[in-house]
């Protein structure tokens, strides 16, 4: 069994970052019109769909928040050892951590399509094909006809999911190529400044910032990767620069204005910005910043999750929230929720939102069979809370069991790519703020 992990703001935040993603795809599947700021520009909009509320269906903002971290963490000890002067230790961790996140990201994940293909492949995902909600219904995988065929397509989705970045059991999991180019982002970065000081370090974090707000302009990689990753960085860089006199550097109000500000932010809806007058505002302001073709929504994503970072980072009350023992253990099980949501939501909520409704498949007037139906209101929160509950439960084992060999395995790896003796340790050591030097997902 794995170490237990230092209680920490940074694992509380991913945490938050984790459970948004997974109500996104709840409000995606079954409200998706809270993607918009109101249904058109003469309707009054529904409470979650107003700014703060709507963070409830903020997925995209979490992402944000997801690279923004694997920027933090990843670099946070590299720019501890640059800073003390031990250039070697800083070479010597880029290297190994270098080594170590591949295993750490990939093995999870392969087994985490593993499960959704044997699920495929036991025909659990036939009711989603006939759900009346769309995005669980895209979903959807055959059963293969052969075996050979099965197996064919599980080594094809496991590797385009780190090439084409999609993989078709769970198509979830189209960001964490990106993460694992996020890392190797952040290491090429220390790599490349372990020998200059913090100040010239920041100057190169402005330019590379500059650099990826422009390539996001035409490419929204740059908005999702590149912008995120680099204020990780830089906040990494604030870290060691006031230590533990970061929380109180900046008047109290302000990090309380910083993460309210980010809220807004983070709240541009996904869909139709022009049906309210604020997001209607928000988008010709981005606009003008950025191009007519530019995916804007990324930008603010990226401006709202960089405010809420920045607003922690600065907010003693903030920390202290964040390391309560409830938002600790949403960090701890943070990556295998990411992996395992999608698949439950086509099967466990699936089964139990649409049970009764497949028991009497309902059919038109032709006698041609319709979508299912959804059950009450009172039917939908019950299955939701106990989704939620199997989930998280789950996740725990997962942290429990399946974390600690995808540890040994990789620390094997690396033990023997590097010469090294065996280790007993599931994992790398913390830094010294308490943060462990692994990924950090969904990431």
């Amino acid at each position: 069994m794995a170490p237990p992990r230092d209680a920490n703001w940074i694992d509380g935040l991913r945490g938050v970052a984790s459970f948004m993603v997974v109500c996104g795809h709840l409000c995606t599947s079954f409200v998706p019109w809270l993607h918009q700021p109101a249904l058109n520009k003469k309707t009054a909009p529904h409470l979650f769909q107003l700014p703060f509320f709507r963070l409830v269906v903020g997925g995209r903002t979490a992402v944000a928040l997801f690279f923004l971290i694997t920027g933090y963490v990843n670099s946070i000890g590299p720019i501890g050892r640059s800073r003390s002067g031990n250039v070697d230790g800083a070479f010597n961790g880029i290297a190994r951590s270098s080594l170590a996140r591949s295993g750490r990201l990939i093995l999870p994940t392969m087994i985490a399509t593993a499960i959704s293909w044997f699920m495929a492949q036991t025909n659990a995902y036939h009711m989603t094909k006939h759900v009346d909600a769309t995005w669980v219904r895209q979903g959807w995988h055959r059963q293969e006809p052969t075996l050979w065929k099965a197996l064919t397509s599980l080594v094809h989705a496991q590797i385009s999911t780190w090439t084409t970045g999609w993989d078709e059991y769970d198509g979830t999991q189209w960001t964490l190529h990106l993460f694992l180019e996020g890392a190797m982002l952040v290491y090429t970065t220390m790599l490349a400044t372990a020998l200059v000081r913090p100040k010239a370090r920041m100057v190169i974090f402005g330019v590379l910032y500059l650099y990826f707000w422009n390539v996001g302009i035409t490419q929204s990689v740059g908005s999702i990767k590149g912008l995120n990753i680099v204020v990780g960085m830089i906040v990494a860089e604030l870290h060691h620069h006031f230590k533990d006199s970061a929380t109180s550097t900046l008047p109290t109000p302000v990090p309380a204005l910083l993460i309210i500000m980010g809220m807004f932010m983070g709240g541009f809806p996904q869909d139709s910005f022009g049906n309210a007058r604020w997001s209607d505002m928000m988008a010709k302001t981005m606009r003008a910043m950025t191009g007519r073709d530019t995916d804007i929504r990324r930008f603010w994503d990226h401006l709202g999750a960089s405010f809420i970072l920045l607003g922690v980072f600065f907010s003693r009350n903030a920390r202290h929230v964040l390391t309560s023992p409830v938002f600790n253990f949403l960090g701890r099980v943070s990556f295998p929720v990411y992996l395992l949501h999608n698949t439950f939501i086509k099967t466990v909520l699936t089964w139990m939102i649409y049970l009764p409704s497949a028991m009497n498949p309902p059919k038109n007037e032709k006698g041609e069979r319709m979508d299912l139906q959804r059950g009450s209101p009172a039917h939908m929160a019950i299955a939701i809370l106990l989704f939620y509950y199997i989930l998280y439960r789950s996740a725990a084992l997962w942290v429990q069991y399946v974390d600690p060999l995808c540890a040994k395995a990789t620390n094997a790896a690396v033990n023997w790519a590097l010469g090294d003796a065996p280790t007993n340790s599931s994992g790398p050591p913390p830094h010294r703020n308490g943060t462990a030097d692994k990924h950090v997902l969904p990431a």
